[in-house]
């Protein structure tokens, strides 16, 4: 079940391992795909009736459907939430972990406030993973925030000494975790992480799709968008054909995927362990 999906709701009694034999009184079929039970109206019904076994006992559920765009939010959120509790479970919680889905203004402002989250600030290093993110254009304040270093101490009298900034994620190490599917502000960002020498990039190269467009109005009132901007590296090569390399190739297989096990992940915990001895 998804956490905090329709079904996993206090008053519902389903419980993994229940076989779903009927929706709204039709009997699924073996022979079909279940999803097809649930594809039958263009609009979003607000109740269903799921009939269910479990050993020999069958019974019936009602439940509240979700919108696509809800249960995917929340599929996102209860990856990242595992992803977050194996880096804790593999580094005996000394490594924060933040994910961005993308790099609009609404991914910004969480990623500034994980960042100075107890959860993040307090460790003793960051992976920040970027896999599956589709862009926007938050590279540059992104980046800010992770360059920035101690540069002094300070304490109060009979004290403990303190740093100068107390958020300095710099001056721990850092991994970015990288995929194919790192696509355009993403790839930017990645770009300058391994430009600024900020840590090591780990994963797989990115997509290859970042260029900016903007809109042009025709006669008849349509619009389209054209390609303006290219991205380039300080040595001039274009993001959009060479993409970002990560400095330690690991790849996540399909079958990785199908045993919810995660290489990439593993391998960046592990190389940021070495750093911590």
């Amino acid at each position: 079940m998804v956490e905090n999906g329709a079904a996993d709701m206090a008053d519902n009694n389903i419980q993994p391992g229940d076989v779903l034999v009927s929706v709204n009184q039709v009997t699924v079929s073996p022979q079909q795909n279940r999803e097809f039970y649930f594809m039958q109206s263009t609009d979003v019904p607000e109740e269903m009736t799921l009939g269910l076994r479990r050993g020999q006992k069958e019974f019936t559920v009602k439940i509240h459907p979700q919108p696509f765009v809800k249960m995917s939010g929340q599929l996102y959120d209860e990856w990242v939430n595992n992803n977050r509790k194996k880096v804790d479970e593999l580094s005996g919680k000394q490594i924060g972990y933040v994910y961005m889905k993308d790099m609009t203004e609404t991914a910004l402002d969480k990623f500034e406030k994980d960042m100075v989250s107890d959860a993040v600030a307090q460790k003793k290093a960051l992976i920040l993973d970027l896999r599956y993110n589709t862009g926007g254009n938050v590279h540059d304040a992104v980046l800010q925030m992770l360059s920035q270093k101690s540069y002094l101490q300070w304490k109060y009298r009979e004290g403990k000494m303190s740093p100068q900034p107390n958020f300095a994620p710099a001056s721990k190490p850092i991994i970015l975790l990288i995929n194919e599917q790192t696509l355009s502000d993403g790839e930017m960002t990645a770009a300058g992480f391994k430009e600024l020498k900020l840590g090591k990039v780990m994963g797989m190269p990115t997509y290859r799709w970042i260029i900016f467009t903007s809109a042009t109005s025709l006669v008849d009132g349509s619009t389209l968008r054209l390609p303006s901007w290219g991205c380039y590296t300080l040595d001039g090569d274009n993001l959009e054909q060479t993409g970002v390399e990560p400095d330690i190739k690991v790849k996540n297989s399909f079958e990785d995927r199908i045993k919810n096990e995660d290489p990439q992940l593993k391998a960046a915990v592990q190389e940021i362990l070495k750093q911590l001895k």
